[in-house]
């Protein structure tokens, strides 16, 4: 389903740091995060934590699911970085941020719920929509396309 996705990742060398395919985060783990953000993740976000885990592009980090106590972990974890920007400003209600680095705050747009299972991912401090889907803002992160 994701097989030029997957080649993109194959193909992106250094530049791409991901989990090797097929050694992602179980199924609960997903959903003990989803239900702690109270939230539905889109499906090829899903796609590429139960295949890739996590990781780096470019050396910045994609959020992700760690597989660890969510009262405990630290970094790059999604519910560690979303709980503590929705502590810090009530307007991240509607936003899943899932990445962050430099000019740029990159995050799924919650407002109008899922689309043919995808969120449009936003970039915050531009207010545009990057990408109309998680496949689609991996693709152009990875293809360098800003």
């Amino acid at each position: 389903m994701y097989s030029d996705l997957k080649k993109i990742i194959s193909e992106a060398g250094q530049s791409v740091n991901f989990a090797p395919y097929g050694e992602g985060v179980s199924d609960e783990w997903i959903t003990a995060a989803e239900k702690r953000l109270n939230t539905l993740f889109p499906k090829s976000y899903i796609w590429w934590l139960k295949n890739y885990k996590g990781g780096e592009v470019f050396g910045e980090e994609i959020y992700s699911v760690y597989g660890m106590n969510f009262d405990t972990v630290v970094g790059g974890d999604i519910v560690y970085m979303n709980e503590l920007e929705r502590k810090n400003d009530d307007s991240f209600k509607n936003k899943l941020v899932i990445s962050e680095f430099d000019d740029f705050l990159f995050y799924f747009d919650l407002s109008n719920g899922l689309i043919e299972g995808e969120y449009p991912v936003k970039e915050y401090f531009r207010n545009i929509i990057f990408a109309e889907s998680f496949e689609e803002f991996l693709k152009k992160r990875i293809l360098n396309q800003f």
